[in-house]
């Protein structure tokens, strides 16, 4: 008997990784595509092009001759027509194996002319015109599949700067679209495109729409993408756990969630083996090869003449990748770092983020000179470096929807130290007893403050300096499974199941 043919998918994202990233969603966006087209799938992928485009990726984006100057008609205050164009030019994604055709969205005010994504990079203030710019997106997405006269059977869609596609397909195109179904995934609740209600004509969406779309007397693009879509995921089972307990943290959209429980999942991520595994990976000065102990020694030593920090087998590296903010408890390990700089350790921090903290780290930086590095760009070479080449990795989140630097830093040997919130819950094992390991891969806060972060560090440390206990702590992250592997046939059933239904 044939196997039944897969239904086709559209991905669609604001950022996608080597193209563009500020945060975790570029990472799922260009792994999670590859992992369904290998699962037999027509999956594409729709992306912004944003000027911040890496040179050696440039080469590979195309013009598509039919797919130039597409009209997108956009809204202003008033609810008056706009006559934008979208020309749209191709790419791919591909672990070597496979290639998943990309589609780029092109609008030199709107994308091309950016340093940033979602923020500019200067003062890391967010756009003012991101409502304007991601309405254009979402308006784009709908128009490109009309011009290619391609319906997907199920439109996948990521946080709320994609989250007005379900309603765009359901009331500017019913009848081509109907058999299409919509999936909103929320990498996180806590981004909830939230507008003054002045800024509704700029939806394009008629009056009727407009409840949907209505928080607390606020506009809120998440609320309004949740109801529109069909099915709605979160990055991982304990972070929907976490958004159905905690009214806060989901600016009380938790019961918006619980009333529609029957159409929510929480899907494990995965990483993206041909990018981030140790064995493979080309931005190394030295790939694992069996020996962690050259894998590790090699790495670290470059790591810390990259820093310029003094290279000792005895004293740990604790390195951090993060966006400066109060949900990666930024504040907190800023707080802590005095108290921290007594202990023998050492720090580098890989950052983007609120200047106000960048400041403080520069501060710390030239007092504890020699003891901590902090740098403030997106370095994907160094970022894979630093992970290679620490002992440690330190997540303090608040909040965390799942995590994905604790899978990268459990992959490559790195040891995580964390706070046990949302997604993280889903592959840390705590140390529980100093004197046993067990299946422990990680230290995690007993508690959330100075003195919490402080202790767990120290403990990390004091096991650091036991080579038999550390080496089987390392080995028990780097023997686990973190691919999509498996998350990625809970995606294959959801979509299924969408498509099945009339």
């Amino acid at each position: 008997m044939a196997k039944a043919k897969l239904p086709s998918v559209l991905f669609v994202s604001a950022e996608a990784y080597p193209y563009s990233k500020e945060t975790g969603v570029a990472d799922v966006a260009s792994s999670l595509p590859i992992s369904v087209y290998e699962s037999g799938s027509d999956i594409r992928v729709m992306i912004p092009k944003y000027g911040v485009v890496p040179k050696a990726n440039a080469s590979r984006i195309h013009e598509i001759n039919r797919l130039k100057n597409i009209p997108v008609i956009c809204k202003d205050a008033d609810g008056k027509d706009i006559d934008e164009t979208v020309t749209i030019k191709s790419t791919s994604l591909t672990n070597g194996k496979s290639k998943v055709q990309v589609y780029m969205a092109t609008h030199e005010e709107f994308f091309e002319s950016r340093n940033g994504i979602y923020h500019d990079t200067v003062n890391w203030e967010e756009y003012p015109d991101n409502l304007e710019r991601f309405v254009f997106f979402c308006r784009s997405v709908v128009e490109t599949c009309a011009a290619l006269g391609w319906v997907p059977d199920i439109i996948h869609c990521n946080d709320w700067h994609t989250a007005l596609v379900p309603a765009y397909i359901r009331y500017f195109y019913p009848e081509q679209f109907k058999k299409t179904k919509t999936v909103l995934t929320i990498h996180n609740v806590a981004n909830q495109g939230e507008y003054p209600m002045t800024k509704f004509n700029l939806l394009g969406l008629p009056e009727d729409a407009k409840g949907s779309f209505t928080h607390k007397r606020r506009l809120n693009i998440l609320k309004g993408g949740m109801i529109y879509a069909n099915f709605v995921t979160t990055v991982s089972e304990s972070y929907l756990q976490q958004i159905l307990e905690e009214t806060k943290l989901t600016n009380g959209l938790s019961t918006l969630i619980k009333q529609n429980s029957n159409r929510i999942v929480g899907i494990n991520n995965g990483i993206a083996n041909h990018i981030w595994n140790p064995k493979i990976d080309n931005l190394l000065p030295v790939k694992y090869k069996g020996d962690f102990e050259h894998y590790k020694t090699s790495n670290k030593t470059a790591l810390c003449n990259r820093c310029a920090i003094k290279y000792s087998p005895e004293i740990p590296v604790i390195g951090m990748i993060t966006n400066l903010s109060h949900q990666k408890g930024s504040d907190l390990l800023i707080e802590t770092i005095p108290a921290l700089m007594r202990k023998n350790l050492q720090l580098i921090i890989l950052a983007q983020g609120d200047p106000k903290m960048r400041e403080e780290l520069i501060s710390l930086k030239q007092k504890y000179r020699g003891k901590i590095h902090a740098m403030f760009a997106f370095d994907d070479e160094l970022a894979h470096l630093l992970e290679a080449g620490s002992d440690m990795y330190l997540m303090p989140s608040r909040q965390e929807a799942c995590g994905l630097n604790l899978l990268y830093s459990l992959a490559y040997g790195t040891v995580p130290i964390v706070n046990l919130v949302g997604g993280i819950k889903d592959n840390a094992i705590p140390v529980v007893d100093m004197q046993n390991i067990g299946d422990a891969n990680c230290f995690a806060m007993n508690e959330f403050s100075v003195k919490g972060l402080k202790e767990t560090i120290g403990n990390a440390v004091k096991m650091f300096n036991d080579k038999d206990k550390w080496n089987e702590l390392v080995q028990n992250g780097m023997k686990g499974d973190y691919s999509w592997n498996n998350s990625v046939n809970e995606y294959i059933e959801v979509y299924k199941k969408l498509s099945r239904e009339e």
